[in-house]
């Protein structure tokens, strides 16, 4: 298993696995107007602006050379995606991409106390076993289920 940096030529890759694992994992949860919303949200064309604008960084993880997660951060410290493909659940790729997060967050500024994320509903109980805690109840907007939280640093 190996995680690296991905950039602009990795990116088409990385947004495929994202909507292959949403479709099957989170889009159950979502009316169209969820789903649309995120389709939109995860659209090449707008990832690759935030990419080259550094308001998103994305890593993945590699089972030689086939990319079986993602994450990709936003805003300094808030993880904005977290998708690992169904066969590699439960082998720890999602912790290690968090971990890998994590630490670029403290790498680029060693102050950041916390980390946060709006978790989907299907990856609640994950973001808690990390060490998240929730913020409030359960939220939507445009169509999107989440729940934010948040990992203390310290």
């Amino acid at each position: 298993m190996q995680i690296c940096k991905l950039g602009q030529d990795k990116l088409h890759g990385a947004l495929d696995l994202i909507w292959e694992v949403f479709a099957k994992y989170e889009a159950p949860d979502y009316d169209d107007m969820g789903i649309e919303t995120f389709r939109h949200f995860i659209d090449y064309h707008n990832m690759l602006d935030r990419l080259q604008k550094g308001q998103m960084k994305f890593w993945g993880c590699y089972i030689g050379n086939y990319l079986v997660g993602v994450i990709g951060m936003r805003e300094g410290q808030h993880i904005s995606l977290l998708f690992v493909r169904e066969k590699f659940h439960h082998l720890g790729i999602a912790r290690n991409l968090v971990k890998m997060g994590v630490e670029d967050v403290l790498a680029g500024d060693p102050e950041v106390r916390a980390v946060t994320v709006n978790s989907s509903p299907y990856a609640v109980g994950f973001y808690r076993r990390l060490g998240f805690e929730a913020l409030g109840p359960e939220e939507t907007a445009n169509g999107i289920r989440y729940t934010s939280m948040r990992l203390d640093l310290d």
